[in-house]
């Protein structure tokens, strides 16, 4: 799980690979939305360097969403861009994790 206040993750158990040795990316949807409602260039700043990495993404009015977004992308935007606008993260594997 991620801690978004230490930036940190805490582990857990999980198959890592698939049944033909693939590793399983941890991934899902991030979405941004400003801090300050009267501005959305820091939304566009991160379109643009979502758009570098190579990831579908979808701007509305106040809130962007990166769609299939991995973990460690996902730390490098919070790290980048979390202190311009608020970022939520969902990430999971394709099976569920083992407890």
């Amino acid at each position: 799980m991620y801690d978004c206040l230490q930036d940190s993750c805490s582990d857990f158990s999980f198959a890592v690979y698939d049944a033909v040795g693939r590793k399983r990316p941890l991934q899902g949807s991030l979405t941004a939305t400003p801090l300050c409602a009267d501005t959305t260039l820091p939304l566009q700043e991160l379109l643009d360097f979502a758009t570098r990495l190579g990831y579908d993404s979808q701007l509305d009015a106040s809130q962007l969403t990166i769609h299939e977004v991995g973990l460690v992308d996902a730390l490098a935007i919070n790290s980048r861009f979390g202190k311009d606008l608020i970022i939520s993260c969902d990430l999971r594997r394709e099976t569920p994790v083992l407890f």
